[in-house]
């Protein structure tokens, strides 16, 4: 299991995307309107991507189960990070592996375009709340590689019961226990590729994203419903040891 990507909810698309590009040096592709009512760009990083999110018509995006997420989300909570998705190579094998009392809804398949034209297409299983749980993602075919030296390294979770979040997110992902280290004030849970870590707090959910580079480190975050965006020049994120 893969760290993938995040999505972030955000009222302003435009001035959230000059607020990342101009602090982590990256550059987010055009626009596209794949989901009705809600216009997305992407930036993607040597591994992970960035998704930034924002309704252009609400009564549209209110017309699909997504949307509709999406629009209750900003009317609730205000600019935030919507979603994160962990990824597999093999989506027919993850769903069979899942308890059988698991609710859970997909794998649906669908594609999003690409700036040369073509499409990729890709299924995905999630779980509930889009904010409160990873989805997971399986994609058809090669991802393109993106030159660059950032890369998606962690999703922070407020869980206000930790021990059986824990136990929910090992058991929704397969994470083994000699993956997870946990205390009083954290669990780190280590995947193939990126690190979910779950604390004790309110509101639950996604609260911040970590992105790694050589030399220093991004965290991406939100006072109130204000993106906030820390610079760490040594290249580590900070974490209270296990």
């Amino acid at each position: 299991m893969f760290l993938d990507h995040v999505t972030f909810a955000l009222r302003d698309l435009d001035d959230a995307v000059e607020q990342v590009e101009n602090s982590l040096g990256v550059r987010f592709e055009a626009p596209t309107r794949t989901i009705p009512g809600i216009t997305g760009r992407v930036a993607v990083l040597d591994s992970g991507f960035i998704e930034m999110m924002a309704v252009h018509n609400r009564e549209d995006a209110q017309l699909a189960p997504f949307g509709q997420k999406f629009v209750d989300y900003l009317d609730t909570r205000g600019n935030g990070i919507f979603s994160t998705t962990l990824r597999t190579e093999d989506i027919s094998s993850y769903k069979s592996g899942l308890p059988e009392d698991v609710r859970h809804c997909g794998p649906i398949t669908t594609w999003v375009p690409q700036p040369d034209g073509t499409r990729i297409n890709f299924s995905s299983v999630f779980f509930g709340q889009y904010h409160l749980t990873p989805w997971v993602i399986a994609y058809e075919g090669a991802l393109p590689t993106v030159p660059g030296d950032l890369a998606l390294r962690t999703v922070d979770v407020n869980a206000p019961e930790l021990k059986s979040e824990v136990d929910r997110y090992a058991e929704l992902y397969g994470i083994p226990q000699d993956r997870i280290t946990m205390n009083a004030h954290e669990a780190v849970m280590e995947l193939s590729e990126g690190l979910l870590r779950l604390r004790p707090g309110t509101p639950a959910g996604f609260s911040t994203v970590g992105i790694v580079g050589p030399g220093m480190s991004f965290t991406i975050g939100f006072d109130g419903s204000k993106m906030e965006i820390d610079k760490n020049p040594t290249g580590d994120i900070e974490s209270d040891e296990p």
